[in-house]
């Protein structure tokens, strides 16, 4: 047995349900960095993220505010020229991309599938023959799952890397639907980097040539990318994973426009304040696109879906998360209160999420309780060196078991590394999972000499092979 194929980071984000009620503003100054202190700090605390940029606008006042350290080695603190990978939120720019692509006559919100993918490759079609439709990507309703079948990483720490054009055709037409589209919401980073990419195929150019031409440069924004470029790279905080250092997502391939964006929380702030903006005829063409993409096509049941924005269930906050290997990040914005969030942390933790949207509610009046937030307890460098090594079960996979900043972390063969946390008597509990490990020992003082993991209510035992 080994831990399941579910540890795997291939999600972008997940949903979540965030404000459930609209609130009447209270007439009170707001500390912002006292509410960025008491939302964001349990994060640090319990080693989900070294630090953050967060981004406020409220009361036509724009405010940024760093907390934490660029990663767990330095003091030095993030600022508003750290870039990070914005995950998930990326399905929003191609949301806006897609309602870009409307205004200009390109497609419909009904254009089937079939009609801009290469020559000969057949979609998929329902049990009753129903096609795929544009709408349905954008909205996670095509029916397909949120990974490509034929999806087959070198690199768990970089999922989607060497992932083409040509292996997503042919999952086009493989790829299993577990609905009929149009008919149930399955979060699908497939469908969205479907999406991106037969739009720039329809429209002649590159998915990412195509965004910043169309929907950032009428904006004013230049740095949102996927490819970055070295002085990019030199300003992009390290990746962690629960408090190890792990590899970025960012590259160029059809899944991309699910979440390989990257940017700065001034640029991404500005976007998010640009969709707080009403059409008018004054306006430009970008606008009447960026107020398209809001039209909310489909009911979840906790909330609506418009072109890759989520509604939550208060009937006014927009928002998305993002999550990719070793970042995650928030954007909200709520027209009601002329309110936006943004929140971008180099740590990859659904946390960030709950973090973003209790700011959110804070500048609008309510006042949240903050996460309670575990601390994993800090582990005593010669106990943890009785713990490191390979431990080899007897179906043939690995258990690798490391150690950094006072901290175990395990990695299963082929799959991405997390921290596990003291739980008992040389007893640990996985981070991510429902999964237990417990280790034991030959000799008093002496290194392990097996470990038994726990999972699904099996238990299977590795020992400890000689280096």
């Amino acid at each position: 047995m080994a831990v399941s194929s579910c540890m795997r980071t291939h999600t972008f984000a997940l949903a979540a349900v965030l404000c459930s009620s609209v609130v009447v503003a209270q007439d009170h100054a707001i500390d912002r960095d006292a509410i960025v202190q008491k939302h964001v700090q349990p994060l640090i605390d319990a080693v989900l993220i070294p630090g953050a940029m967060v981004g406020l606008y409220h009361d036509d006042k724009l405010t940024f505010h760093s907390i934490g350290t660029l990663n767990y080695d330095v003091e030095q603190a993030p600022d508003t020229n750290t870039v990070y990978e914005i995950g998930s939120i990326g399905k929003v720019i191609t949301g806006v991309f897609f309602a870009d692509a409307i205004r200009r006559s390109e497609v419909t919100k009904h254009t089937k599938l079939q009609e801009l993918v290469p020559e000969g490759i057949e979609v998929i079609k329902g049990a009753d023959g129903t096609e795929i439709e544009l709408w349905h990507l954008t909205t996670h309703t095509s029916g397909w799952g949120t990974i490509p079948v034929n999806l087959s990483p070198s690199d768990p720490d970089q999922p989607f890397h060497g992932y083409t054009e040509e292996l997503m055709y042919a999952a086009h037409a493989e790829m299993p639907l577990n609905r009929e589209p149009g008919t149930g919401f399955e979060y699908s980073n497939f469908g969205v980097g479907t999406l991106g990419t037969v739009l720039a195929r329809n429209a002649g150019g590159e998915y990412e040539a195509l965004v910043k031409e169309r929907i950032f440069k009428p904006l004013g924004l230049t740095s949102i990318s996927i490819e970055l470029n070295d002085d990019q790279l030199a300003r992009l905080a390290p990746p962690t994973n629960g408090g190890l250092t792990v590899k970025r997502w960012g590259d160029t391939n059809p899944i991309a426009p699910a979440g390989l964006w990257s940017a700065t929380a001034p640029e991404l702030i500005t976007f998010a304040m640009e969709n707080l903006r009403e059409t008018n005829e004054d306006s430009l063409e970008i606008y009447e696109s960026l107020t398209n993409a809001r039209e909310t096509m489909f009911n979840t049941g906790y909330g609506k879906v418009a072109f890759g924005w989520m509604l939550a269930m208060d009937g006014s906050t927009y928002w998305h998360n993002g999550q990719t290997g070793g970042y995650s990040s928030y954007m909200g914005i709520n027209h009601a209160f002329d309110t936006a969030v943004v929140v971008l942390a180099n740590g990859a933790t659904h946390a960030t999420t709950n973090a973003g949207a209790k700011l959110l509610q804070e500048l609008i009046g309510m006042n949240p309780d903050p996460m309670q937030l575990e601390a994993p307890e800090r582990l005593d460098d010669a106990y943890l060196e009785r713990l490191v090594g390979v431990y080899r079960s007897e179906w043939g996979f690995d258990i690798t078991f490391t150690s950094a900043h006072n901290l175990l972390y395990a990695r299963v063969t082929n799959q991405n590394a997390y921290r596990v946390d003291k739980s008992g008597n040389d007893r640990f509990r996985y981070s991510a999972v429902p999964a237990e490990l417990q280790f034991a020992f030959d000799d008093e003082g002496g290194v392990a000499s097996s470990v038994t993991l726990f999972q699904n209510g099996a238990e299977m035992k590795c020992v400890r092979v000689e280096e």
